[in-house]
């Protein structure tokens, strides 16, 4: 039953989101905002899908010059890192999305990003935070004249207080934004808004006030040509609400009504859920026959649909209904069915995942091949062109000398564009070597996980196994796509994603983040090779670290040393170790080896009890 409660709460809560992103672009009609703006409606139905597509809006947006289009790439790609739990990186996106709108004077839009930072750091369960970037969003609301504006932020107050556990101060803002929407005539909003007000009573025991907020919205809803949709939901609510007082008869009714409505408009999702409802409400009233027939209609509807929550939830009360009726057969087969369908969430998930990546992989396999075929074209008519002009050698001599020169500068050229193609090809090998033969043992392990399904042991230890495997092939994708990609050689983009994998490193861990970059490394650009051994450096001294030093406070810093060096430092209060048992191991003859590879140097100094520091020096 939680389940819908938690899905309808986030279906209304996107509705708003995406009411008030449509409302920020309207007037703007740029390819990138166009795309960063569909990114941001997609992220609640599929993250990764919206945030592969936020980047190439931030991609084009960089390419074309367009701020605005830049800012709201990075408001939809924080936005998909918060719908992905990546809380710290969706922080991180949102504060350059606010700078960035804060530095044209886009005050509207810094409201907006101000109200969703406010969600996410109520999910860190920072209130404090969230309540800040709340109230100067209302100052700001207020200054521009915006009601909607104003509006919004109280209902988005009214959830920071819910989750701090305050419902009495949630309860009042809840009430203040719905006379905002009735002072505007927004009555879809009133009523998603309404709806929301009313679980909260329902969750403060306050049964009659849930009802009478729910009925004047079902009002509302009908008087003002609402959605079928949106009067089904609030007739179900207050359903709902009869039923937690156990009046049932009262219940039945409109868990009826909202059932034919999803009936009519061909909702098989809902009309499944409700299904489930009326069959327990039937149970209850000791109408077994009744109940037997709808709990069957919502476990079937929800197995076609493959809706496994749904379905287990039908399962379990089809379980207790046969146990009442003293039908054990019946009883024990469902009951053994919704154990199966609660293990078997997780498993569906992980081959999805795995499934997902395999065709990812497909797909950069053939975009390499395809680079490939042109670059030995292009060489082709390079070597063609060049012979044409030998011959033209032979017959001036002093055009020849001119040919000469250009042939030695163009040679030089083709020659390095081959060394770089070389590197690439390399890099394509070890995605087809490395990567490839870890997605056949994900697909193995994805087999023996569908075979032995009944064996649960086994099927955690193949899921454990591809979500290593998996997680190890995302890594090393993404790293090397990412290394021989030029538009990433400075300094600013090689600092983004250092960023982004510290903090997804010590988010989990609990671990305090620090970054302290001299202004003056801004302008400072990076070949391939350097960048790309720099970072697996920084890669390596952070695992280190978050892993083995149980430190609470990482600090990573990077400065100019003498003669314009690079001088990256990378600082954790942890436990320490002792320095003459680091050279057995291969992490830092590794860590070593890329910096004499870059002419750098590497130094790590240790003291137990005080932390550990790696020091890397090189050239900019």
């Amino acid at each position: 039953m939680y389940w819908k409660i938690i899905f309808v709460a986030i279906y209304f809560t996107a509705i708003t989101a995406v009411y008030s992103q449509v409302a920020v672009t309207a007037s703007i009609d740029s390819t990138a905002i166009k795309k960063a703006t569909k990114a941001f409606n997609l992220s609640f139905k599929n993250a990764d899908s919206a945030l592969r597509l936020a980047n190439e809006a931030l991609q084009l947006s960089k390419q074309t010059n367009d701020p605005q289009g830049e800012a709201n790439s990075y408001n939809s790609i924080g936005w998909c890192y918060m719908h992905k739990g990546n809380l710290d990186s969706a922080v991180i996106f949102l504060q350059k999305a606010r700078q960035l709108f804060y530095d044209n004077k886009n005050e509207y839009d810094v409201v907006r990003v101000d109200i969703n930072l406010a969600e996410v750091y109520t999910k860190q369960n920072q209130i404090a935070s969230a309540i800040k970037y709340l109230l100067q969003g209302d100052s700001l609301s207020t200054k521009i004249n915006s009601i909607p504006l104003q509006t919004d932020i109280k209902r988005q107050l009214a959830i920071v207080y819910r989750e701090a556990g305050d419902q009495k101060t949630s309860a009042e803002y809840f009430n203040q934004a719905l006379q905002g929407f009735s002072r505007q005539g927004d009555f879809f909003r009133y009523v998603n808004t309404g709806v929301s007000l009313s679980i909260l009573y329902r969750q403060m025991n306050l049964a009659d006030s849930s009802l009478a907020i729910l009925k004047r919205c079902l009002n509302i809803a009908k008087q003002n040509n609402g959605t079928p949709y949106q009067v089904a939901i609030t007739e179900e609510n207050i359903a709902e609400t009869y039923f937690s007082e156990e009046k049932y008869n009262e219940a039945l009714q409109y868990y009826i009504t909202a059932y034919s409505t999803f009936e009519k408009i061909n909702n098989q999702a809902d009309l499944a859920f409700e299904a489930y409802c009326v069959g327990k409400t039937f149970a209850k009233l000791n109408r077994n026959s009744e109940a037997e027939k709808f709990l069957l209609q919502s476990y079937r509807v929800n197995d076609s649909l493959k809706m496994l929550n749904y379905q287990r939830d039908a399962a379990a009360e089809l379980a207790l209904l046969y146990n009442g009726l003293g039908d054990w057969q019946k009883a024990y087969k469902f009951l053994q069915k919704a154990n199966e369908l609660k293990d078997s969430i997780n498993a569906f998930e992980q081959i999805e995942k795995a499934n997902e990546l395999k065709e990812k992989f497909e797909t950069e396999k053939k975009e390499q091949e395809i680079k490939l075929l042109k670059t030995e074209k292009q060489l082709t008519e390079d070597s063609n062109r060049k012979t044409i002009l030998l011959q033209s050698v032979l017959l001036l001599l002093f055009a020849a000398a001119i040919v000469i020169g250009w042939l030695l500068f163009n040679r030089f050229k083709i020659k390095r564009k081959l060394q770089e193609q070389l590197l690439r090809n390399q890099i394509a090998g070890d995605l087809h070597d490395d990567i490839g033969s870890t997605l056949s043992s994900i697909d193995i392990s994805s087999r023996i996980a569908l075979v032995k399904k009944d064996d649960i042991a086994a099927v955690q230890e193949q899921l454990i196994k591809i979500r290593q495997q998996a997680q190890k092939t995302m890594d090393s994708m993404s790293d090397i796509v990412w290394s021989i990609n030029p538009y990433y050689d400075n300094f600013e983009s090689m600092l983004a994603r250092m960023k982004e994998f510290a903090a997804e490193m010590c988010e989990p861990k609990q671990i305090a983040l620090q970054f302290d970059v001299a202004k003056e490394l801004e302008t400072v650009l990076f070949d391939t090779d350097k960048r790309k051994n720099i970072f697996l450096i920084f890669k390596e001294a952070v695992n280190n670290a978050v892993k083995y030093s149980n430190c609470n406070l990482l600090v990573i810093r990077f400065s100019k040393g003498n003669d314009k060096d690079f001088v990256m430092t990378v600082h954790d209060n942890g436990n320490g170790f002792d320095e003459a048992l680091i050279k057995k191991g291969n992490g830092l003859r590794n860590m070593k080896a890329r910096a004499i590879d870059i002419g750098g140097q590497l130094n790590v100094q240790s003291t137990e009890a005080q932390g550990t520091t790696v020091e890397l020096n090189c050239r900019g």
